[in-house]
């Protein structure tokens, strides 16, 4: 019988070896269990010893709070559910965590990090494929009633996301189907609610595709210059002419913005935004006043938010249930805005031409309809941005106190 080569039996020990964990490599494993868990010790300490964090400014949200304790919550599954969202949202160096894995997305070449996109430029445009089409028809016949009903003129603008003005920045095999499908669907169920569309997303659309900066690339927002667009279109349709943009002076506010799509996307690569004021004589004549506290101001920015991340909301102070905006002194006409957000950076160029009431259905629990009377409110403006009308069906209330 022929005998094993020796090196048949060399090679049988050494995996032998492997398989057992016996000899020089066996010290290496241990070197790396004991690391991994001193990493993962140093993490648990830390979240232990560590205060909670209030709120995240990168990514510009509420943190969740650690939650009350009960039997009864952690019978139905309710505590220990609540209690990984706030391991989640506490966990140490949570920020660079966040980056790392957009980081990691982006190298992998998936275009794009929890929901958004990664464009062309450090473009940032939130993925919104799939509209609720549902929320949509509540919202425009709650406001087709409404401007039927109110006794005095509307008119019914909608800007467009930043997926559907940026199109041409966004990643090559993504096209624009989705959002031109949707936006026919818009004019399609806005004539059969019986209210004539002002389209925004069109003409600023073509001002993007002409290299002009209409819209952030880290915010979901219009830029001062869009919302000058966005207004003057509005103006006009409501027999009024726009100031020229000669008649402003370009003030550059802050260098330093990242928008709340930056704060989604982790991207933290991106180069921030330009934000501006666009100054005319006389601008810090008007006073903004707030009804949620009865606070008011001196001209149409709030400066204070510029220290902040959060820093559209110095159009205005930011989100308010009720604000007017008016020029002391002169009797104008008076225009009703049910509004978002974008309404914001579009005020001043309104202001110009008329007294502003602007009431936000997300957080104004009165009825609307009462401020027509009690403001005198001569014609009324719809003015949201495109997700606004499908994100929930907020414009509901607009029925209440109406026939």
């Amino acid at each position: 019988m022929r005998e094993k080569p020796v090196d048949c039996d060399r090679e049988a020990a050494r995996l032998l070896q492997i398989q057992t964990g016996t000899g020089r490599p066996r010290l290496a494993d241990r070197a790396l269990i004991i690391a991994f868990a001193a990493f993962l010790g140093a993490f648990a300490l830390l979240f232990w010893l560590l205060p909670d964090r209030a709120a995240s400014e990168t990514e510009n949200r509420a943190l969740r709070e650690r939650p009350a304790f009960s039997w009864k919550a952690l019978a139905d599954g309710s505590f220990t559910a609540e209690f990984a969202e706030y391991m989640a949202d506490q966990f140490p160096a949570r920020d660079f965590f966040v980056h790392l894995k957009a980081a990691s997305e982006a190298a992998l070449g998936r275009g794009g990090n929890n929901g958004v996109l990664f464009g062309r430029g450090g473009t940032l445009a939130a993925r919104q494929d799939t509209p609720n089409l549902t929320n949509l028809e509540t919202n425009l016949a709650a406001a087709a009633h409404f401007a039927a009903r109110c006794g005095v003129p509307a008119t019914f603008a909608v800007a467009g996301r930043t997926m559907d003005v940026l199109d041409a920045d966004l990643p090559a095999l993504y096209g624009s189907e989705c959002a031109d499908e949707f936006w026919d669907t818009l004019h399609e169920k806005s004539a059969a609610a019986g209210l004539a569309l002002l389209d925004l997303r069109a003409p600023l659309r073509a001002r993007a595709a002409d290299g002009e900066y209409v819209y952030y690339r880290t915010d979901h927002h219009w830029t001062t210059l869009g919302a000058y667009y966005g207004a003057a279109d509005i103006l006009a349709a409501m027999g009024k002419t726009a100031a020229p943009l000669a008649d402003y002076t370009r003030e550059t506010a802050s260098d330093a913005f990242y928008g709340t799509t930056w704060s989604t996307a982790g991207a933290a690569w991106i180069a921030p935004d330009t934000l501006e004021f666009f100054r005319f004589a006389g601008d810090e004549d008007f006073t903004v006043a707030v009804a949620d506290d009865g606070s008011s101001m001196a001209g149409l920015y709030d400066r204070s938010y510029l220290e902040k991340k959060d820093k559209y909301s110095a159009f205005l102070g930011g989100n308010h249930a009720l604000a007017t905006v008016t020029k002391p002194g002169e009797a104008r006409e008076t225009l009703l805005i049910v509004k978002d957000s974008f309404a914001h950076a579009a005020a001043p160029f309104l202001a110009r031409e008329y007294d502003l009431v602007l009431v936000d259905a997300r957080y104004y629990h009165r009825r609307i309809a009462d401020l027509i009377g009690e403001y005198g409110v001569d014609r009324v403006l719809f003015l949201v941005n495109a997700d606004s009308l499908t994100a929930s069906a907020v414009w509901r209330v607009l029925d209440a106190g109406l026939d």
